[in-house]
C-alpha cells in the first residue's frame, strides 16, 4: 500500500512496494551466471524444439557441466546446483546425463532428477520447490542453480496451453521460483506445428520470459553425426550472441544378454567457431586479484565433499584436480599451470589448518583449527 492512499479497513494490508531511485542504481559488471551469456540467476528461459530433435540431451549437457563447473561451448560456466524435474521422462534424463557424469571423479557433483510432474499451475509448487532447493543448496554448499522442467506442458496439470491465462500463470509461478531460489528456471518445450520459429501455444508465453532458445537442424554440415544448433530468439538482459552447436552421439555401455550392443544418448557442446563466427566476451576468463582465494575456496568445497563419502582417505593431487570446479577453468587446458594452482591452493589450505596433508595426498582437516582467544590484562 502506497503511502497517503486510502485502504479498506476491512481489507488486508498490502506490502510496501520496492522503490529505488534510479539515479542511485549502477548496473552490475560481473553479472552472475550458471553458463554465462545463457542461464543466469533469477531468469527464465525457454528451451523449444521440434520432437525428437534432441532438447532434453542438450538442456542434460548443459546441466551437467554446470554441476561440474566446466565450460560449456566456448562459454564460462559457474559449479551449481542442478534439479531437473524429468516430467516427460525422467529416466531419460539420466541415461542422457551418464555419458558426462560417469566418471567417478563426479561422484558429488550436485545434480537431482525428480521423478513425477510438478504444477506448474499450482501456487504451491513455488513452496515446495523452493524447500527442496534450499536444502540442496546449504548440503553442496552452491549460490546459484539450475531448476529445469521437462517438457512444460507435463508441468500444467492439464490446462490449455493455447491459453494466455495458463501460460502467464505457469511463467509467472516459475519466475517465483527464480527469484526466491536465485535460480536459472528453464523450461524445455515443443515448437508449433506449423512454425519452427515459436514455442508451441499461447504468444503471451515469449513476453513472459527472460531469454528464449530454438533448436534446429544444422544444415551444410559435413559432420557424420547429427548436428543440432541452439539459436537464441531472445536475450533480455544479456547481448546478442550467435548460435551454440551440438553433435548428438551414442555411448556404448555394454552388451545385453542376447549379444546386442545397448547405448545411449547424449549430447557435446562444440566451439561456435565450427559453425558461426563470434567474438568471445573481452575478458571473459581474466585471472582476477581473488582468483587464489576462490581456488582456496573451490578445493576446501572439493575435499568437503569427498570426506563426506570417504572421511579417513586421503586424497592425491590428480584425483582433487579431477574434481575441482569453476575457479579452475582458466588453467584446467594447460596440465603444468593446473598442477601448480592445485598445488598453491593446497598448500594454502595446509597452513590455515583447514585441510590435512599426509604421505598419501591430502584431506579436509578432521579437527578444524583452533580460534585464539583474545588476551586482557586483569585488572
Amino acid at each position: 500500500m502506497y503511502e497517503n492512499e486510502v485502504s479498506n479497513t476491512n481489507a488486508l494490508p498490502m506490502p510496501m512496494p520496492i522503490v529505488t531511485r534510479a539515479p542511485d542504481y549502477r548496473p552490475e559488471i560481473d553479472r552472475p551466471y550458471s553458463i554465462k551469456g545463457l542461464f543466469h540467476p533469477k531468469e527464465v528461459v525457454m528451451v523449444a524444439g521440434a520432437p525428437g530433435l534432441g532438447k532434453t540431451n542438450v538442456v542434460a549437457a548443459a546441466c551437467a557441466h554446470v554441476s561440474q563447473g566446466r565450460n560449456f561451448g566456448g562459454r564460462p560456466v559457474r559449479r551449481g546446483l542442478v534439479v531437473f524435474y524429468g516430467a516427460e521422462d525422467p529416466e531419460g534424463v539420466l541415461k542422457r546425463a551418464y555419458p558426462l557424469l560417469r566418471d567417478p571423479a563426479c561422484a558429488t557433483a550436485p545434480f537431482f532428477v525428480i521423478h513425477g510432474a510438478p504444477n506448474l499451475m499450482d501456487p504451491n509448487i513455488v513452496p515446495k520447490v523452493r524447500s527442496f532447493v534450499e536444502r540442496k543448496k546449504i548440503e553442496h554448499e552452491c549460490d546459484t542453480v539450475v531448476v529445469v522442467f521437462d517438457t512444460l506442458n507435463r508441468c500444467l496439470g492439464g490446462a490449455d496451453e493455447n491459453l494466455a491465462s495458463t501460460m502467464g500463470a505457469a511463467i509467472g509461478h516459475a519466475d517465483q521460483i527464480a527469484k526466491l531460489t536465485n535460480a536459472c528456471v528453464v523450461l524445455v518445450h515443443h515448437v508449433g506445428a506449423g512454425n519452427a520459429d515459436r514455442p508451441r501455444g499461447s504468444s503471451a508465453q515469449e513476453g513472459n520470459l527472460d531469454g528464449l532458445y530454438i533448436l534446429k537442424p544444422a544444415e551444410d554440415c559435413n559432420s557424420p553425426q547429427k548436428v543440432v544448433l541452439l539459436m537464441p530468439k531472445k536475450q533480455k538482459n544479456a547481448k546478442p550472441a550467435g548460435p551454440i552447436p551440438f553433435q548428438l552421439k551414442s555411448f556404448f555401455i555394454g552388451k545385453d544378454s542376447d549379444g546386442d550392443e545397448v547405448s545411449v544418448p547424449y549430447a557435446v557442446a562444440l566451439e561456435p567457431s565450427a559453425f558461426a563466427k563470434l567474438k568471445p566476451a573481452a575478458n571473459d576468463n581474466r585471472k582476477t586479484d581473488n582468483s587464489r582465494a576462490e581456488r582456496r575456496e573451490d578445493l576446501a568445497r572439493t575435499l568437503t565433499e569427498l570426506s563426506k563419502q570417504e572421511p579417513d582417505r586421503f586424497f592425491t593431487r590428480p584425483e582433487i584436480a579431477e574434481r575441482s570446479g569453476s575457479a579452475f577453468n582458466t588453467v584446467r587446458d594447460n596440465k603444468d599451470s593446473l598442477r601448480k594452482a592445485i598445488g598453491r591452493a593446497l598448500g594454502d589450505l595446509v597452513a590455515e589448518g583447514l585441510v590435512e596433508a599426509g604421505e598419501d595426498g591430502f584431506r579436509r582437516a578432521l579437527t578444524p583449527p583452533a580460534i585464539e582467544e583474545p588476551a586482557f590484562e586483569s585488572a
